[in-house]
């Protein structure tokens, strides 16, 4: 008699992405652009913060949150912090048609991972999804540029190290401390060391910050998605 392997029998667990959206078609629409992705994920909708904060709380399992920052009587943006709060280790998109700089400066401040046009195309969203789920930090070019112009300058006349400015270009293609560490040959201990040389020369705060800025300085934000 013949065994089957036990690896051909498991099932995968599917991406679970919640969307919080109080306009049914935006959600019937990122609904298409992410099942085109893969056919192994699951889209929770809420229509609102205070539903999504309980279906976020309800369903650990979740991958991604899409948030949007404008609902007809809730300030999204106040609830930014309280969806980090919720779920930490939990990746946070913000899917909008806002474009005003001070609001979306709040948003990053408070931490999300990534700003998305409602106007971008369904593969630049998906571009962006893959970005956010590897660990990266996902604006879209003109944004991240209008973001860094007020920290580039002092920022471009800061000394850095030849190590620094290469942990710094890593940082801004999103990846992890480990992963700076193994492609420099460092220990996780000196690149968490030199990062914090890095934010107060640069004139930030935390890993957001720091990659908008870079990707200003080295030129990673004129990239779009591809």
């Amino acid at each position: 008699m013949t065994n089957t392997t036990s690896a051909e029998t498991v099932p995968v667990k599917p991406t679970v992405l919640l969307t919080v959206d109080d306009h049914p078609l935006i959600r019937s629409a990122l609904r298409e652009i992410v099942r085109g992705m893969t056919a192994g994920v699951e889209l929770l909708e809420a229509s609102g913060p205070e539903e999504g904060l309980a279906l976020l709380r309800r369903r650990t399992d979740t991958d991604l949150v899409f948030f949007d920052l404008r609902f007809s009587r809730q300030s999204g943006l106040a609830y930014v912090p309280r969806f980090r709060e919720a779920a930490p280790a939990v990746p946070l998109i913000v899917y909008t048609m806002c474009e005003e700089a001070p609001t979306l400066k709040a948003a990053l401040a408070h931490g999300v991972a990534g700003i998305i046009p409602k106007t971008h195309s369904a593969k630049l969203v998906q571009r962006a999804i893959e970005i956010v789920m590897e660990g990266g930090i996902y604006l879209p070019p003109e944004l991240a540029r209008q973001l860094a112009a007020e920290k580039a300058a002092p920022a471009a006349n800061s000394t850095m190290s030849a190590q620094q400015s290469r942990i710094l270009e890593l940082l801004a293609q999103g990846l992890p401390n480990k992963e700076i560490a193994r492609k420099l040959g460092l220990a996780s201990s000196t690149v968490k060391n030199q990062l914090t040389v890095v934010f107060d020369r640069l004139g930030v705060t935390n890993r957001t910050q720091a990659a908008i800025v870079a990707r200003a300085l080295i030129g990673g934000g004129e990239k779009s998605a591809s």
